[in-house]
Formats: C-alpha cells, sequence, structure tokens
C-alpha cells in the first residue's frame, strides 16, 4: 500500500472576518517512512523555503506577505499562520529564497545558517533539501539550490483560491520522487544543470484541493 506525503497549507477564509490567515501546516507519517512499489524510504530530513507569498484578486496585486520567507520543516510538523487582509482569488509563491535576499548573506529565524539550510555567500541559500535512505542502503541526498544563471533552482508557483472553502496546498513527495532514479546512490550538493532540472520537478509535485 503506497503512503502519500503531504506538507498541507490550510487556508481559513471566513467570509464575514476583515483579517484573514493562511496556515501552513506540515504533515508526515509519524514513523517516516515512505513506500513505493520497489522500495521503502526512511526520511532523514525535509525541508524547504517557500517566499514571496502574494495575493491576488482579478488578475490584480492586492497584497504581498512582509516576512519574505518561511522555513518549512516537514518532520517537526510545524505550522505557520500568516495573516492577510485583502479579498483574494488566488495566491502565489516561489519556492526557494529570492536573489535580493540571498545577496545579504546569512540572516536569522528561519534564515540562520544553523537551520542546515545555508552553503556559504557566494552558493547562498539551499531551496530545497532531502536526506533519506532506501531500503537498499543506498543514500539520497539532494541539496537543491542556487539563484543565478545558469543555475537558477527558484521555482514559482501559484493556484487559485476558493474564499469560500478551506484551500489544501499539497506536496506530494511520491510523485515527486517518481522523477528519481533511486537505483543508483543519487547524490547532489551544489548548484549545478541538474538541480535546476530537479528544482522543476519539485514544483510539479505541488497541488491545490479544495474541502
Amino acid at each position: 500500500m503506497k503512503l502519500l506525503l503531504f506538507v498541507i497549507l490550510y487556508i481559513s477564509l471566513p467570509v464575514s472576518s476583515f483579517c484573514q490567515a493562511i496556515q501552513f501546516k506540515s504533515k508526515i507519517n509519524q514513523d517516516h517512512f515512505i513506500f513505493t512499489s520497489a522500495d521503502t524510504i526512511e526520511i532523514k530530513v525535509l525541508k524547504f523555503y517557500i517566499a514571496n507569498l502574494q495575493f491576488w484578486r482579478k488578475g490584480k496585486l492586492v497584497q504581498t506577505d512582509k516576512k519574505g520567507a518561511y522555513l518549512i520543516d516537514v518532520l517537526k510538523d510545524a505550522t505557520t499562520i500568516i495573516p492577510y487582509k485583502k479579498s483574494s482569488d488566488s495566491l502565489s509563491f516561489i519556492l526557494g529564497v529570492d536573489s535580493l535576499i540571498q545577496k545579504k548573506g546569512a540572516m536569522g529565524a528561519g534564515l540562520d545558517p544553523s537551520n542546515g539550510m545555508y552553503w556559504t555567500w557566494q552558493s547562498g541559500y539551499i531551496h530545497f533539501k532531502l536526506e533519506a535512505i532506501t531500503n537498499g542502503a543506498r543514500n539520497l541526498q539532494l541539496h537543491i539550490g542556487g539563484y543565478s544563471t545558469p543555475h537558477n533552482t527558484i521555482q514559482a508557483i501559484g493556484f487559485p483560491i476558493n474564499r469560500l472553502k478551506n484551500n489544501c496546498i499539497q506536496f506530494d513527495l511520491l510523485a515527486f520522487l517518481k522523477h528519481i532514479d533511486l537505483s543508483n546512490t543519487k547524490k547532489i550538493m551544489s548548484p549545478c544543470a541538474e538541480a535546476v532540472l530537479i528544482s522543476t520537478y519539485i514544483a510539479q509535485s505541488f497541488s491545490i484541493c479544495h474541502d
């Protein structure tokens, strides 16, 4: 039986309330294992950045989140609540940390190097980190980053939202892993062309549902 890993963003949109909020809540199987048809995969680390959260109505930008970047640590199942005040019909964000923040160098809070998501001032932040071990004792280490040409791994993502329902943005790890050859050790630890390709697969593994 296949188990899906979801990173779910619940968006609470009460019609009568002026101030609304978007809640980022990650969920993972309690034992941190993922099962495919060929492998059992133990997840050791799964973190990524979401940044530049913006809200839109009829194609016009109505609000931009001021914080800039949020670190989502899936194994910790942390929750982040972001309020917004403008009625919206869609949202957009980037996977990664934008170049303006990158050029400032290491920062604090979710951008603190102690979170293990920062290389150097030259290479900048790791946008997506997955470390896992398969049942064949093969290590999977994907440290996906890079913010300048030709190794820019920042990905823009956007979805319509329904203000009358809860909206869930979910990250499907199994869908992502289908793009990765798990039969061999896979290790990416610096910006490169393959990291750019993998970043597109990560972005494709996000989807939205309306409860």
